[in-house]
């Protein structure tokens, strides 16, 4: 079951980006420049429990999980997050912050 309809030519630029966007683009990318140190995997649970045990989404106004969920997708689509065969786990592709 598909929950996000997949648009063609989506795009994110960083003016597009809140706070949340960067707390998720964060955890997606903690430990890029660790050897030995695993990246760029999560679902949308951890992503929330992490950021909530960490205080982040204290500071944000505390959005649901569901909200994380919505935001992840929306990164999804715009092809900066791949949908690891529609499992719910979620893979780092790009970064919409950087020209890469």
């Amino acid at each position: 079951m598909q929950n996000v309809v997949q648009s063609e030519g989506m795009t994110l630029d960083p003016d597009d980006l809140d706070g949340l966007d960067e707390a998720i683009l964060d955890y997606f990318t903690e430990g890029r420049d660790a050897d030995d140190e695993p990246w760029g995997k999560a679902t949308p649970t951890e992503v929330f429990r992490t950021l909530k045990e960490r205080g982040v989404l204290d500071e944000l106004g505390n959005p649901v999980r569901q909200t994380i969920q919505h935001r992840i997708q929306r990164f999804e689509v715009a092809d900066h997050l791949e949908n690891i065969h529609d499992t719910g786990s979620y893979r780092f592709v790009s970064d919409p912050r950087s020209e890469d």
